[in-house]
């Protein structure tokens, strides 16, 4: 059974990936300016969190009757830990970006990777990830690498997938060992847990051999790489945190075009999305959760006041490790999560 439901759910995911139209009435809308072709550099394949750039070249290509173009490199042109460097040295316009694949060049962009902040849905983190790349730290710290932030990936938020006796609230989670990355590992060590870092395609045979009670991925990773078949319960609501990517830009080459061009790219955020959040929590949200509960995985649901007080026993200390380790490199570290708090409380009920 488990592995039907499994083939039905590559399929949706795979449907949930493909490039939407873009719509024919803007077609009739078209901008004028020079020829422009830009390359884009990235990694894996064409799937729901990559709609943010595998889109970028569709749209401006219509808004301006095919004058600037994109290609979308899978792969090709860096490896994920080089883009940054590439876009210094220029060897490619515009990359995809992850902060934790650049430890000690990027480390401001790392409070968005914090775990059990107050942020419920993508619509919300999105909003928090751009409130927070307007602050001049992290645009600085762009600039030192001849970058500059564009939109964010809004990479869904964590929930746990576990094998023998679920966890109550606070209580249960004390000697379990659970797949949990960098700073989401921290917080769930002071839960009682015990942290590894197992990279994503060798998690399965490690739940399968017993070498892991627990795993913390986003609901599509569940299902992509099949945790789900191994799980006896999961959890709805409990939301670790998400890992901070998004589409950046080299910035001479983005301050090379000309203002239309720049205008179109505005108009383009706030469309895409919309289009990212809708696929996403098609997958996230409604794929995931059912195919768990057919597959006979019994749900653990957090509710938001559940989550805060995760926040208060298992993410304070992390965050204010976090401030200090900021502190220490010359930033206001303090600022900078009140920032990310604030914005969060801001955007509580923000959908696109």
């Amino acid at each position: 059974m488990r592995m039907s439901l499994h083939r039905a759910v590559v399929a949706a995911c795979t449907t949930l990936a493909l490039p939407l139209a873009i719509g024919s009435s803007m077609a009739a809308d078209i901008v004028d300016g020079p020829q422009v072709h830009w390359n884009y550099s990235a990694w894996g394949k064409k799937r729901a969190s990559s709609q943010i750039y595998d889109l970028f070249g569709d749209y401006m290509s219509e808004r301006t009757g095919g004058k600037f173009t994109a290609q979308v490199h899978y792969g090709t042109l860096s490896k994920p830990r080089d883009n940054l460097d590439g876009i210094k040295i220029g060897a490619f316009q515009a990359a995809t970006y992850c902060a934790s694949y650049y430890p000690g060049k990027m480390e401001a962009q790392t409070g968005l990777d914090l775990p059990f902040l107050p942020i419920h849905t993508l619509d919300q983190l999105a909003k928090v990830n751009d409130d927070y790349e307007e602050h001049p730290v992290p645009k600085a710290e762009f600039a030192k690498w001849g970058a500059k932030y564009f939109v964010s990936s809004v990479l869904p938020l964590y929930e746990v997938i576990g094998t023998g006796e679920p966890p109550k609230g606070l209580e249960g989670w004390e000697g379990k060992r659970i797949r949990a990355l960098g700073p989401q590992g921290e917080a769930m060590e002071l839960l009682g847990a015990v942290a590894t870092t197992v990279p994503a395609p060798e998690v399965y045979i490690s739940m399968d051999r017993g070498l892991l009670d627990m795993v913390g991925f986003a609901n599509y990773s569940h299902l992509s790489y099949r945790i789900y078949e191994l799980g006896d319960w999961f959890t709805s609501g409990f939301q670790i945190g998400s890992i901070h990517c998004g589409f950046m830009m080299n910035e001479q080459a983005y301050n090379e075009l000309p203002d239309q061009y720049k205008q179109l790219m505005e108009e383009y955020r706030p469309w895409v999305y919309e289009k990212q959040v809708a696929a996403l929590t098609e997958a996230e949200v409604k794929t995931g959760p059912e195919t768990f509960r057919e597959a006979g995985l019994q749900e653990i649901k957090f509710t938001p006041e559940d989550k805060a007080k995760f926040a208060e026993k298992a993410a304070k200390p992390v965050w204010d490790g976090w401030v200090k380790k900021m502190d220490e490199q010359g930033y206001n570290g303090q600022e900078l999560l009140d920032l990310i708090l604030s914005s969060a409380e801001k955007h509580k009920d923000f959908l696109f």
